[in-house]
């Protein structure tokens, strides 16, 4: 079985040096898949020539692309992913957020796929993902049709996929049936969710539930006219994993949760993938490599928060292995 990781950054020292950590990491305690060639795709520009043979010395198997910035949230760039690199390259496109970083052997990460026959693994979306949007069922019959399959079961009840996006596996065959879908319902629920705050900031009372507001007749006439609408979602920034659930349902692609230490915010100590939310994980990523981080890095190996622990160990060890890389 063919495997690809695909990473999506911008050029910034930000992201490069988080590319950096998220390579470093994978070629030394990635186990069976540490050797996986690697393609990194920047938007609208590309690195320096210095740039890029720096990382092919040290992180290679790797390629480079530089692909037109999708728009709507910053998030819709990873869905870059599915268009840069050939589908035909791969079996398995494995996706991970560039702040992420693995700490033990992935070996059985992609066992859904090859012994279940999971065409899309990802994380179960959490409750700040999920309590985003307001009707996901709504959202399934509007973009999907009625009568769609594809719920999965979760603690014993039917749901439908939701998912946090940062780290992901999707078939060849999927990637192709769901991409187009993935980038155009993220456009679509962004204009909607655009013109739904303006108006709520028009009319500020529209926040008030809808089954209260139903009460006043000329409220209801604002419904029935369109010039008001209910939300679809609270807040724009996980329109993308939404868009990405919606285009599996769509396209009937069969559905698995990955589990969660492979997506792990760092809380327990069996994780495998670190994400390192910028909402927890608040050290400089600019000045991550330069001497004046061991003071942020003392203070994360002495943290009760085994991520942190973690993540303030492996930067030190970067910074020893790679004494120069300060590239701030």
């Amino acid at each position: 079985m063919r495997l690809r990781l695909g990473l999506v950054s911008e050029t910034t020292d930000q992201f490069i040096n988080q590319v950096k950590l998220c390579l470093f990491s994978l070629r030394k305690n990635g186990g069976a898949l540490k050797n996986i060639p690697v393609t990194l795709i920047t938007n609208s520009e590309g690195l320096s020539a210095d740039q890029e043979k720096e990382l092919r010395e040290k992180f290679s198997p790797l390629d480079f692309i530089t692909s037109p910035r999708l728009g709507a949230i910053p998030h819709t760039s990873k869905l870059n992913v599915f268009y840069s690199i050939d589908p035909s390259t791969y079996d398995v496109l494995m996706f991970m957020d560039c702040d992420t970083v693995v700490s033990k052997p992935l070996d059985h990460m992609i066992d859904s796929v090859k012994n279940d026959g999971a065409q899309f693994v990802c994380r179960r979306g959490g409750t700040t993902d999920r309590n985003r949007f307001v009707n996901f069922n709504a959202l399934v019959s509007s973009f999907c049709g009625t009568g769609r399959k594809g719920k999965i079961l979760f603690e014993g009840k039917e749901e439908w996929p939701m998912f946090n996006s940062g780290v992901f596996l999707v078939t060849s065959e999927a990637v192709v049936s769901i991409r187009r879908d993935c980038v155009e319902f993220t456009y679509q629920l962004y204009n909607k969710w655009q013109r739904t705050d303006a108006r709520e900031n028009l009319f500020p009372f529209i926040k008030i539930p809808v089954k209260y507001l139903y009460r006043f007749r000329f409220i209801r006439r604002l419904y029935q006219l369109k010039i008001l609408t209910r939300q679809d979602v609270i807040d724009s920034w996980p329109l993308e994993q939404g868009a990405i659930a919606l285009a599996c349902i769509k396209s009937g692609v069969s559905v698995q949760y990955l589990d969660e230490m492979y997506n792990s915010w760092g809380g327990v100590e069996n994780f495998r993938i670190l994400h390192c939310f910028k909402s927890l994980y608040k050290f400089d990523r600019q000045t991550m490599f330069a001497a004046a981080s061991e003071e942020w890095i003392e203070e994360y190996i002495n943290s009760d928060i085994p991520g942190k622990r973690f993540l303030g160990k492996i930067v030190r060890e970067y910074r020893q292995v790679y004494p120069g890389a300060d590239t701030s």
